[in-house]
């Protein structure tokens, strides 16, 4: 009787075993920076290694938004948001798929809107070219209402 080991190398040989994925051997996750209406930005940060790609890029952004439930600090994604100009034209319409939120825009001040499942937070901040700005929101998880 074969043991699993010696099964296991004997199907390597035979090369029998399926191949990896395009990536698979690299965990690095790939981020898709997406461009709508002039602006660019990226979304996620679930999991270590997508919260370093993140910080990684976070040098080619001006804005970082974070998404989290107030008192335990768990992180929300799919949370829409929309992004104005102080004269109230909307810049850019998103969903977050993740906690953070990076977004590169030009020096300005603007509003935020954003929730998941309707339950908007506004928060007004000015970016400029030169540093990244960073604001949070914060909800109630259902259980604390």
């Amino acid at each position: 009787m074969m043991k699993l080991k010696n099964l296991a190398h004997w199907i390597l040989a035979l090369g029998l075993a399926a191949p990896l994925p395009a990536g698979a051997a690299d965990s690095t996750p790939v981020l898709q920076p997406v461009t709508q209406g002039g602006v660019t930005y990226v979304s996620g940060g679930f999991g270590l290694d997508e919260r370093q790609a993140l910080n990684d890029v976070a040098g080619n952004y001006n804005l970082k938004l974070v998404f989290a439930e107030k008192g335990t600090g768990a992180y929300l994604s799919d949370v829409k948001l929309s992004i104005a100009n102080m004269k109230g034209q909307k810049i850019l319409e998103a969903v977050s798929a993740g906690p953070w939120f990076f977004a590169r825009l030009t020096p300005g001040r603007y509003k935020i809107i954003a929730g998941p499942e309707g339950k908007n937070r506004v928060q007004e901040v000015r970016v400029d070219g030169s540093r990244l700005t960073t604001r949070y929101f914060y909800w109630r998880s259902d259980a604390q209402q």
